[in-house]
């Protein structure tokens, strides 16, 4: 039975994931995502459908010119989840990415839960912390916050397994030659998950084992360290292809990926945010002083865990490596703080983010999004407050139970259907194929509305990426084209300039776009200055398809 008892833990936690936030899509499965949608979920749709498309030799893996023609764009840079959208490509190829998308995101809180219960479980060998342990960490406001949008980022079932195998290795019941290509395959698939992860992941790891040098067992860390390096080494080799592609082929993604942007504000840390049940509407003008996304608002702990956190550590005061994880969380909620501290909404002084900014990888990444790992530390804290002693008292075991189930409760998710489902209406020319089967393959196409105002990542992915892309949506650059074409800005924020169709002529000049898609559901001026512009309009299951001739474009554009 003691054998079988993870199975039936992450069978536990799955059904817990399903009845919190996946019951919502189950009413709809067919035309639904799983959080509250927007262009995310399309993107990691299109994701999914390009992996596909990878492993059938019709695209390159990083390089693609399916999107930003006609220059193509760098997926190194962007969240394309290949590792992940690899190992679900069949589904994706059988059911459709929707499918792999909404399991990824049911998936990805039981899965965190349950590779941070075996990790409480090895340093508690308690079956009741273990568990509570790992849902303090599956079910954490990092975790419910990435599901609503970002299922990169809450793909992080990895980490507490690379911890796991660094202190099986530090105390010796693993050895080096299973260690090292364990170390590999669990860091290189939290690279192909997301590179922001994985590079906040290692400087929090880099923290932390300066940590064990200076509290000890220093002659065990020491020799480990050789074989952590072989491990971290291993993983870059494997990720090597990805590493090369961002570097070789850089992409502008600064514009939008700031290293001020979104930082953890600390009175986060007691005030629920509007995913909580404890927090709902109850604290909403007080986490709306956070950062403005709801989906970045995930640094809620909470008075009752933060207790229980604490208590923990004074019940293992005596162990070292408890302080060295303090050290951890410590250092994981300063760096998340950001480049300035903020206390309900108001920036006080200059923190160490600041000065880290400028390092390759860390520059790109979102400082609140580095709580992940101080939360996997208040887990394992509050498993070591929950554990069964030697002369534990029944009466004192039972209150500490009791205490930890309260915290985990504050932590339980808002049950809206309208934070876990999100209805998806696709029109009828997209999704049976009729408005794009004319439009032959390779050509260029403009999807209006534009970008993450739109779905036209998710009709390509529909289409099997046969057509390119004016634009795109890689959820990390701004198009390039903002400048020289002001009419694509217009397109995202629906405020066209001054003279729109001659811009208009312009931009399908510049891209060589000969068919335009305009989902009539949604109301825009596109109709007048699309047929000003000399489309031929055609109207086929709620979209108008548009087609341009190239010469009259470009005689146009030489005309002005």
């Amino acid at each position: 039975m003691r054998r079988l008892e993870p199975l039936w833990v992450l069978l536990g936690y799955a059904v817990a994931s399903v009845v919190l936030i996946g019951r919502f899509w189950l009413r709809a499965p067919h035309d639904a995502v799983v959080g509250s949608y927007g262009a995310d979920q399309g993107f990691f749709a299109w994701s999914l459908v390009h992996w596909v498309e990878v492993l059938a030799g019709n695209q390159a893996p990083f390089l693609t010119d399916r999107i930003d023609a006609p220059q193509g764009f760098n997926l190194a840079w962007a969240t394309t989840i290949p590792g992940p959208s690899l190992l679900l490509a069949p589904l994706t190829a059988l059911a459709g990415p929707l499918w792999s998308y909404n399991l990824l995101a049911i998936a990805a809180p039981a899965l965190a839960a349950w590779t941070a219960y075996l990790l409480c479980r090895h340093l508690t060998r308690d079956t009741v912390a273990a568990i509570a342990g790992g849902w303090a960490f599956g079910f954490s406001s990092y975790l419910l916050g990435q599901t609503l949008n970002h299922v990169n980022l809450a793909l992080v079932w990895a980490l507490p397994l690379i911890v796991l195998v660094v202190v099986r290795l530090v105390e010796g019941s693993m050895r080096p030659r299973r260690a090292v290509p364990a170390l590999a395959v669990l860091i290189a698939m939290q690279f192909l998950t997301f590179t922001e992860v994985a590079a906040t992941g290692t400087l929090v790891g880099a923290i932390v084992l300066a940590a064990a040098l200076l509290l000890g067992p220093r002659a065990r860390v020491a020799r480990a360290l050789p074989w952590i390096a072989a491990g971290y080494a291993l993983a870059l080799a494997i990720v090597s292809p990805l590493l090369i592609a961002a570097l070789v082929h850089p992409n502008p993604i600064d514009q939008r990926i700031r290293p001020d942007l979104y930082p953890l504000d600390l009175e986060n840390l007691l005030v629920p945010t509007q995913i909580t049940w404890i927090g709902g509407d109850r604290f909403r003008d007080a986490s709306l002083q956070f950062v403005g996304n709801l989906t970045e608002q995930l640094g809620y702990v909470g008075p009752v865990l933060l207790l229980v956190a604490a208590l923990g550590v004074v019940r293992w005061r005596r162990e070292r490596w408890v302080w060295i994880v303090v050290i951890g969380i410590a250092a994981a909620i300063v760096l998340a703080l950001g480049a300035r501290l903020t206390i309900g909404g108001h920036e006080r002084w200059t923190m160490p983010w600041q000065a880290l900014t400028h390092l390759p990888l860390i520059r790109l990444a979102l400082p609140t999004r580095i709580v992940v790992f101080a939360w996997l530390g208040i887990a394992v804290l509050a498993a070591l407050f929950a554990a069964r002693r030697p002369g534990d008292r029944p009466t004192r075991f039972a209150a500490r139970l009791g205490l930890t189930a309260l915290a985990l409760v504050c932590l339980l998710p808002m049950p809206r259907a309208d934070l876990w489902r999100t209805g998806l209406s696709t029109p009828p020319g997209i999704a049976s194929g009729a408005a794009t089967a004319a439009i032959p393959d390779d050509a260029v196409v403009l999807v209006l509305p534009y970008s993450f105002r739109g779905d036209g990542m998710y009709w390509q992915a529909l289409s099997t990426m046969r057509w390119r892309m004016a634009g795109g949506y890689s959820a990390a650059a701004i198009p390039a084209e903002y400048g020289p074409y002001p009419v694509v800005y217009g397109f995202y924020i629906d405020q066209l300039p001054a003279n729109p169709r001659q811009e208009l002529l312009r931009y399908l000049a510049f891209t060589g776009a000969t068919w335009v898609l305009v989902d009539s559901r949604f109301p825009g001026p596109w109709a007048q200055f699309l047929r000003e512009a000399g489309g031929q309009a055609e109207e086929i299951g709620d979209v108008t398809r548009w087609r341009f001739d190239p010469a009259q474009v470009q005689a146009q554009v030489d005309g002005a």
